[in-house]
């Protein structure tokens, strides 16, 4: 994972926090109370989950490529135009959540913070393994 994540850094010319790489590397793929869906660093063994990826977002998506030129990486839709992005500053990503409405460009601290991010990383980690665990259960009784 962790070279995915140097590629996307490279690839947006700049420098994730330590928190927003420990989310990736606890669970790739995250949805968030509320809708949120946070994007996944492109992963090429597994291109179908991980498409909308946080560099195509923020490239080529057209919310994404608007919310670069404010200084801001979108890490997060709804599906209603608004966004949750983190601030860059000479090139560095802080670590700080924030709620961006894209009809009227106001920008507040996304309250539940980072570490709500983490926490459903951890949880979709668990619930994953506990399904891993019951499959491969089965494959040895049938077996």
């Amino acid at each position: 994972m962790d070279e995915l994540i140097k590629n996307a850094e490279i690839e947006l010319n700049l420098t994730f926090p330590e928190a927003l790489k420990a989310i990736w590397r606890t669970h790739n793929c995250n949805e968030l109370p509320g809708g949120w869906r946070f994007f996944p660093v492109f992963d090429p063994a597994n291109p179908r989950k991980t498409a909308g990826a946080i560099t195509y977002e923020n490239l080529r998506g057209a919310w994404g490529q608007h919310l670069r030129t404010l200084g801001l990486l979108a890490v997060a839709n709804n599906g209603t135009g608004n966004h949750l992005v983190m601030r860059i500053v000479d090139g560095a990503v802080e670590p700080e959540i924030r709620h961006w409405h894209h009809e009227t460009g106001k920008l507040t601290v996304w309250k539940p913070g980072i570490a709500s991010v983490m926490r459903s990383a951890q949880k979709s980690a668990e619930t994953l393994a506990a399904i891993q665990a019951r499959v491969a259960q089965r494959s040895l009784v049938r077996s």
